[in-house]
Parts: structure tokens; sequence; C-alpha cells
């Protein structure tokens, strides 16, 4: 587009019209950059890695598309949705592609085999790639199985309590904790985000530096990770909150309350082997035993990763 100029700023009252004069550019029907790059991000926040796998350069330096044919599709439809980010992801979760298994129905499966030789990495979207959960979401799902969660929404960033050996190396007044307890409750997009000082769990899961671009987030898998999720206070309070409150629902009905714990972290029943295990776990662990077993819970693959 270099023969051609954007549309000039029509200067009102109280705006000089260059933002509304940029978004029209941008979104202008003719212009195939702006949608595919919005689809590809939407794209790749669910499977992990975009159409495109170079999500901030679609040029010549960039990673062609592998499906480019779907990235046009996409791209044009999701003008006609209205520009919702809502319809979009709505349009993708409930396609075919998204609901493909990400593991064989059975060890010996030779569609499965077959597909995984013919297409090693993956880039034919055969299967499903499993995805791990960043850091926020995980914070953010721990909260939501203990109940904790805070449907509070906007205002100001909250600082919630940081671990002692992190307060321990801060300036005076560096992280003032949110007077309010209710907040430090709330998800995590709206935690306050400082550049030198990132919050630990999102620092173990791969947060991005803040001083720079991240097209991408890296996804590491780190000691610290697991002794995050099982050793933090934050972890322990919620396991023991979500133990609270499958005790309040289910009584002393011990087989109740080992499936409601496994319904709200992973969102099924157990199996008959895990349920066995579980109630020989909780019948001599002592008094936390429900508590030791939701934090167990919390720490599985299955809590973590989208499979």
């Amino acid at each position: 587009y270099e023969d051609e100029q954007p549309h000039s700023p029509v200067t009102l009252e109280n705006s000089s019209g260059r933002r509304s004069a940029l978004a029209t550019w941008l979104t202008r029907p003719d212009d195939p950059l702006t949608t595919r790059v919005i689809v590809n991000r939407v794209w790749q926040h669910h499977f992990g890695q975009g159409l495109c796998p170079s999500p901030s350069d679609f040029g010549l330096m960039g990673t062609e598309p592998t499906h480019p044919e779907l990235l046009d599709w996409l791209a044009t439809e999701f003008p006609r949705l209205g520009w919702s980010l809502k319809r979009l992801h709505r349009l993708i979760v409930t396609s075919a592609v998204y609901r493909t298994a990400g593991y064989p129905a059975s060890t010996d499966d030779e569609n499965w085999q077959a597909l995984v030789k013919t297409d090693p990495e993956n880039y034919l979207l055969g299967r499903m790639r499993r995805v791990r959960l960043e850091g926020e979401a995980i914070r953010d799902t721990m909260l939501a199985c203990a109940d904790r969660l805070s449907p509070n929404a906007g205002g100001p960033g909250v600082r919630p309590p940081l671990p002692a050996e992190v307060v321990s190396t801060l300036l005076k007044d560096q992280w003032p904790v949110t007077e309010n307890e209710d907040d430090h409750r709330r998800r995590s997009i709206y935690l306050f985000v400082r550049r030198n000082l990132r919050y630990p769990l999102f620092e173990v899961f791969d947060r991005p530096d803040t001083n720079q671009s991240c097209p991408r987030r890296a996804q590491t898998t780190i000691a610290p990770q697991a002794l995050n999720l099982l050793n933090s206070e934050f972890s322990l309070d919620c396991a023991r909150q979500l133990a609270a409150r499958v005790r309040d629902e289910c009584g002393e009905d011990t087989d109740a309350q080992i499936t409601s714990c496994y319904l709200r972290t992973l969102g099924r029943p157990p199996s008959a082997s895990e349920l066995a295990d579980a109630c020989d776990f909780v019948a001599g662990d002592g008094t936390d035993a429900l508590a030791d077993l939701c934090l167990a819970l919390f720490n599985t693959n299955e809590f973590v990763y989208v499979d």
C-alpha cells in the first residue's frame, strides 16, 4: 500500500480525528493484513501455534502459513461476524479441527500411528496439539475450583500479598498490598504488573518479559513449576478451600467427596482404580488428607494441560 494514503482525519471539537482515521484505514474491506493478523493470533491462542507460525511477521522474512486457504477464509469471515471476537472464538472452538483428539483411542490405534508417522510435527492439524495453560489461567482456575474467584471487574490494578521470600528483596513501598482482601482473589488480568517485579506463579510459567515485545510465549518444563504448584502458600490455601467446600457439599461421604474433587478440578469423575486409590489415601493421610488430595490434583498434567 505504498501508493495509497490513509483516510484524512476529520477534526472534531474534542478530537483530532487521527485515531478514527487510522482505525478506518486498518479495517478497510480491501485490506487483508489486519484481519489475517487478528484471526491468526486467536488461532494461536487456542492451538498453541498460529496458522502462520510467525505471528508478528507476515512478510517475506516470516514463515509461510500452513493452511493459507483457511487463514484467508477466517480473515474474510471475521468482518462478516461483525468484528466480534466472541463469535470468532465460538467459530473456532466449535470446529471439527478443535474437537479432534489429542491422544489415541488405544495403544494399538493404527490410524493414529499412521497419522503421527506421516505428520510428526502436526502441521496438517490431524490431531489436537497439547497446550499448557498460562500461569494466569492456572491461578484463575485454582481459585475457581475453590469457589474463591472474585467476580469484581474494572478499576485499578490489584496487588495481592507476595511470598515472604520475595517481600524480603523489595524496597520500601515497592509493592503496597491492596487493602480489600476480596480483591486479592480477582482474575489475574487485574493484577498489577511491574516491569521489574513479576508475580512468582506467572514467572515460573513463562510470563513474557514486559520490557520487550512477545508475539508468542515460550513454553518450558522446569522444576520450579512443580515446586511452586506443590509448595506455595497460594496452592496450599486453594487446596484447603476446595477441601472445605467439598466437605460442606458432600458431608462425610468419602466417595462423594473424592468424586466432587475430580469433577471440580479435572472436569470428569474418577475411574474405579483412581477412586479406590484416593479412598485409601484419604483414609490413611491424617486430618488434612482431602486437602492433600486436592493439592495433588492441582499438580496433575491433566489439570495444567488442555489435551
